[in-house]
């Protein structure tokens, strides 16, 4: 104990603490330099530590990819998370700034330390500890709260910009998730999802949280979808097989039929696709659900948000529903609306976003809106466009080249160390794509611009 008083060691406190971490940080990095991502990074510190310091929070540390402060009080901890997801979704308005964050907030014991001669305060202990993992677990510009006792009005005087459009109650903004366990800690802890978005659905993934190991019985979750490649198809047969990166981080195959492939849109060799695994005939497995990505489908306007986000839904064989983020800047129409019946191409996007609708128009005005979407260009010809979307993770995005939507694949990259990103200009060859839609050839990056927050 002597040893422990002379180190600044001080008795245990009651505090709560805050982490935030950029959720999509790999996807940020990869293929940018050292110094553009350092940049990023020290804006988002900047912006946490400025909301914190708003409602009387104190910097602890620096994460991987984020940061911890403490607070007196929770209410102020949940406040600032809010805040900070509000003004991170203002900058996603515009691509070339977009960025995710998830935050864990937890009150409880920990003890304080002092550091550099008492210039500075650290702190561990089971609350620091319970804020990391659930920051850790959220996703989808989610908020997740761990909080002992019962929770009060007056403890929590929050409030978000949807929430008060509707005057929502503190209850509306607590939706309860699965208790779970932290090493060290016998009884399990509860938890909740702050819902500051217009609806708790709107977490961009399908869910506030990553799903977990609980520590009691839950319904089993849905099968984990994977991605893939065509690697053979016979079209007369109906039947086909998959390649995939397993979870052994090794390439297999996997066969799917055509009845299960989500809409019988056509299919061909090297077409990507997302898919789920279920046994097949006498056990074996196979590949259901298939989405063939790129292809056009038709579905519903399920929610849409006044920054022009959203979701759109269309139905697998087995009726379950399939949900897609919808890009502001992918929408071809004035006026959307929830329960517009629309056509929109199927793509995946970062882990956060998951799938994505691109190219989306109003049924039924397909021809108008190609009409309106810029001249032909030409097979062969040498043209330049702009990135919109890319990601690095699939390999695959679409650029804008005289208004039109052109396929972009990471095997037609000159140079595959130098990966394009939103806002960046690329040289091209022009070549045919699915659906009467073009693709990029013989990619080559003209410039590339800095990410700013």
């Amino acid at each position: 104990m002597t040893h422990l008083r002379e180190s600044g060691l001080e008795p245990v406190v009651i505090k709560t603490f805050l982490c935030a971490r950029i959720h999509n940080a790999e996807q940020y990095k990869d293929g940018r330099l050292v110094q553009e991502w350092a940049e990023l990074h020290a804006g988002f510190y900047a912006a946490v530590i400025a909301h914190a310091t708003r409602h009387s929070g104190k910097f602890v540390k620096c994460l991987a990819s984020g940061v911890m402060c403490a607070f007196r009080h929770p209410g102020d901890a949940v406040q600032v998370a809010i805040d900070l997801q509000e003004y991170l979704q203002d900058k996603r308005r515009h691509p070339a700034q977009g960025l995710s964050c998830g935050i864990g907030i937890a009150t409880g014991e920990a003890f304080a330390f002092h550091l550099a001669e008492g210039k500075r305060i650290d702190f561990l202990g089971p609350a620091c500890d319970m804020a990391l993992q659930l920051c850790e677990q959220a996703r989808g510009h989610a908020i997740l709260l761990h909080h002992p006792e019962p929770i009060v009005s007056q403890d929590f005087p929050i409030h978000s910009r949807a929430g008060a459009l509707v005057n929502r109650p503190l209850a509306d903004y607590l939706l309860e998730m699965p208790p779970f366990r932290i090493p060290g800690v016998t009884a399990p802890a509860k938890r909740y999802a702050i819902h500051w978005q217009a609806n708790p659905g709107e977490y961009i993934a399908s869910s506030p949280i990553e799903s977990t190991r609980a520590f009691v019985e839950e319904e089993p979750a849905q099968g984990r979808a994977y991605f893939g490649k065509v690697s053979a198809f016979k079209k007369e047969r109906g039947f086909g097989f998959i390649q995939y990166y397993s979870e052994n981080h090794e390439y297999q195959e996997i066969y799917f039929h055509m009845t299960y492939v989500v809409h019988q849109v056509p299919v061909f060799e090297n077409d990507h696709v997302q898919f789920v695994i279920k046994p097949g005939k006498e056990g074996r497995p196979q590949a259901c659900s298939v989405l063939v990505l790129g292809s056009r489908f038709q579905g519903r306007v399920e929610s849409c948000l006044e920054d022009g986000t959203g979701f759109i839904t269309i139905r697998d064989h087995d009726g379950k529903p399939i949900r897609f983020f919808i890009l502001p800047q992918e929408v071809q129409y004035s006026d959307m609306r929830a329960d517009d019946l629309v056509e929109f191409a199927a793509g995946s996007g970062s882990e956060t976003e998951g799938l994505i609708a691109l190219q989306v128009i109003r049924q039924g005005e397909n021809h108008a809106v190609q009409a309106d979407i810029g001249e032909n260009l030409v097979i062969g010809a040498i043209e330049h466009a702009v990135v919109t979307v890319y990601f690095p993770e699939k390999g695959y995005g679409f650029a804008k080249c005289k208004r039109n939507s052109v396929y972009i694949h990471v095997s037609e990259l000159t140079d595959p160390e130098h990966v394009p990103g939103p806002g960046d200009h690329i040289e091209f060859e022009v070549y045919p794509g699915r659906n009467e839609t073009y693709r990029a050839n013989n990619v080559r990056l003209i410039k590339k611009k800095g990410l700013d927050l």
